[in-house]
């Protein structure tokens, strides 16, 4: 289930795959999602730089400098401004800025 946010954003239950999957491909590129095995959905933006999602909601990104692993309260896609934030409700955010 998908939610406007005031910031132009959209909010994402990071357990909701359909929803997970249609903001990454629109964030990364259609041809940069793949989904694994246990369901997972990976969108790549290079040889180390990487959003993954696990149908758990757990997520895990990789980029050269910093990186996030753990699971969000929720995923807050800005398309027109090229972030993803990972937002736990303890007030932790964590930006990735798509390359």
């Amino acid at each position: 289930m998908s939610r406007r946010v005031t910031d132009g954003g959209s909010g994402v239950d990071p357990t909701d795959s359909t929803a997970v999957r249609d903001h990454l491909e629109r964030f990364a590129g259609s041809d940069a999602v793949t989904e694994t095995e246990d369901g997972t959905l990976r969108a790549d933006f290079g040889s180390r730089t990487h959003v993954a999602v696990a149908a758990d909601g757990t997520i895990n990104t990789g980029m050269p400098l910093h990186s996030f692993d753990g699971t969000p309260d929720r995923l807050v896609f800005d398309h027109d401004g090229g972030e993803l934030r990972v937002e736990l409700d303890d007030g932790t955010v964590y930006v990735f800025r798509r390359p």
